[in-house]
């Protein structure tokens, strides 16, 4: 007799072949049998009407500190996901001596905007090497599968001390070679580096490895390369436009390490408005790169990217002097606070004092409210041209600041504006169907656990379900088959990084399966929740259509609700 058995469902098995109709089988956490009258089991599930798929592997997250103290990582558990992939962007916390652990959770919030606070309450260390830190997540019974890469941020600190940001020697550059193998044969997935410089500490420096010298850089790919396993992970530089010429040759130092290691490198690639066609070249490399070997696949995202404004995180008129007053205050009292018409009328006319950072994007208003849109209630992510603040204010025949206020008091002040940075230069998605329907790219870019108060994209992966199949029916524009989309969010990634044993439905593959009622699919509202450690505040969304989501055969959650079970492990 099986565990469990799901009857009748339309089951896409993210191989790429199309739907059928079939029962699956799943005996001690793995597929069985695929097929019909497969026998009896203790739990059978009449899956009519549903999509049934394998969970979604989520390439790009930053639960390296989260994953020490929750067991549960949602959002992501709201949204299909089984299994994580942490320790992007060059960050992380492994391996890391006891002096350099405040450092580095100083980075982590400077680059990814997790509160120092429930870091420092929050984190169980326990660990000095990368393999001890898998120990340790070992130890802990989770939700959800997580795997982690080893960060060139801590690796460099490991290896360098204090001359983390200086240029490194070539005992340096051995020494960390050496480290970067030892993680990888002790259960790394690979390593990751950071080269954008809008990765910046708390004092406004590039983060350590943004400026690695190509002899370092392949020298670690190299190392990893000797072990016969590993992926490395790379942001470029100019992810906004502001140095073509060093994403270029950042291009260029990837395919030497593809070449010389032989192991898979990606790397993010949005549609930047600076140069909204820059992204075909890079694809162009890519495939020219392919034809000579090297393996190099650009990550795209599944919907426009950027940041949502709130009174109860952080908006336009943050660090308004006039504003400095209310940033404290519970959100009732900042709303009742902003009725005020005389602090108002100070909101419209005062300068933002900084020089750095989103600052220096607020200062540019005539770039700044073409780019911001009023949410609204479902939330839309692709909004359409006539609702961003610069619109409505020309049609209005209002300032677009006085436009953006009103809006954000919307909602009793829980109301969003969404700050559209990438993927939207055309005001369509036409751009993000190129690059997701690309056989070459993988989906990533969910960023789960960082920016806990601006960003939430952990919804990605229904929103790329959404975007082109459920609400992109056959026959339109942005149509992408659904075995296609399936396949992108589940074996392209497990295959890329090595994951054995999961992506697909296939006997002997581990039994991590959505059930999915497409017509109910939706995502929900995002809203502020003070889960986190000392009482930190996040964005929290969940979705509907999730009808069940299992790992390793048991139910995670089911119509919302979690059910407790922690059948998660570590790669």
């Amino acid at each position: 007799m099986h565990d469990l058995l799901i009857k009748n469902g339309t089951v896409v098995d993210g191989t790429g072949v199309q739907p059928q109709c079939a029962d699956i089988a799943v005996t001690d956490g793995s597929v069985v049998e695929v097929g019909r009258d497969l026998g009896s089991a203790h739990r059978v599930i009449d899956a009519d009407g549903l999509l049934v798929t394998p969970g979604w592997i989520d390439i790009h997250t930053h639960y390296d500190a989260q994953a020490t103290w929750d067991e549960q990582l949602a959002p992501s558990i709201w949204h299909g996901v089984t299994s994580v992939i942490m320790g992007n962007c060059g960050v992380g916390f492994a391996p890391a001596s006891p002096d350099k652990r405040s450092w580095l959770i100083d980075i982590m919030e400077a680059v990814e905007e997790i509160p120092a606070a429930a870091l420092n309450e929050g984190m169980q260390w326990g660990w000095e090497s990368f393999p001890e830190y898998l120990d340790v997540l070992r130890a802990k019974p989770r939700t959800l599968n997580v795997g982690a890469l080893l960060g060139h941020v801590p690796l460099r600190a490991y290896v360098m001390g204090e001359r983390a940001f200086d240029s490194a020697t070539d005992t340096d550059i051995q020494a960390m070679a050496r480290l970067a193998a030892d993680a990888v044969t002790g259960g790394a997935l690979g390593f990751s580096t950071s080269r954008t410089l809008m990765h910046v500490d708390s004092t406004g420096r590039p983060i350590p490895g943004s400026f690695a010298t190509e002899k370092e850089l392949v020298a670690i790919g190299s190392a990893i390369g000797a072990t016969g396993r590993g992926v490395i992970e790379w942001v470029p530089k100019s992810l906004t436009g502001d140095d073509w010429p060093g994403l270029d040759d950042d291009m260029r130092i990837m395919k030497e390490i593809a070449l010389r290691s032989g192991r898979p490198v990606s790397f993010l690639m949005p549609e930047c408005a600076a140069d909204p066609e820059k992204w075909r070249e890079q694809l162009s490399f890519c495939l020219d790169a392919a034809s000579e070997g090297a393996r190099i696949q650009p990550q795209v995202y599944g919907r426009p990217v950027g940041q949502l404004f709130s009174l109860q995180g952080f908006h336009p008129f943050f660090y308004l002097p006039s504003f400095e007053p209310l940033k404290e205050m519970p959100l009732a009292q900042k709303w009742q606070a902003m009725q005020n018409p005389e602090l108002k009328q100070r909101l419209l006319t005062e300068t933002d004092p900084n020089e750095v950072g989103m600052s220096m994007v607020f200062k540019n208003e005539d770039l700044l409210w073409p780019l911001v849109y009023r949410m609204g209630t479902p939330p839309s992510y692709a909004p359409p041209p006539e609702e961003s603040i610069a619109s409505i204010a020309k049609r209005e025949d209002r300032f677009p600041r006085e436009v953006a206020i009103d809006c954000l008091l919307e909602n009793d002040g829980r109301n969003f504006l969404l700050f559209v940075g990438g993927g939207y230069a055309y005001k369509n998605l036409n751009a993000i169907h190129e690059m997701v329907s690309h056989p070459h790219t993988l989906l990533g870019g969910s960023d789960g656990g960082a920016h806990v108060t601006v960003v939430c994209d952990y919804s990605m992966p229904t929103s790329t379900l959404l975007n082109f199949f459920g609400d992109s029916p056959e026959g339109s524009p942005n149509h992408l088959p659904i075995e296609f989309i399936v396949k992108k969010l589940t074996k392209d990634g497990a295959d890329h990084f090595g994951i054995e044993g999961r992506g697909t439905l296939e006997p002997g593959m581990a039994a991590d399966i959505n059930l999915i009622d497409m017509d109910a699919l939706a995502v929900e509202h995002p809203e502020f929740v003070h889960d986190l450690p000392a009482g930190e505040a996040r964005l929290m969304q969940k979705s509907t259509g999730y009808v069940s989501t299992f790992v390793a055969g048991q139910a995670i959650q089911e119509n919302g609700q979690a059910t407790g079970l922690l059948p998660g492990s570590v790669f």
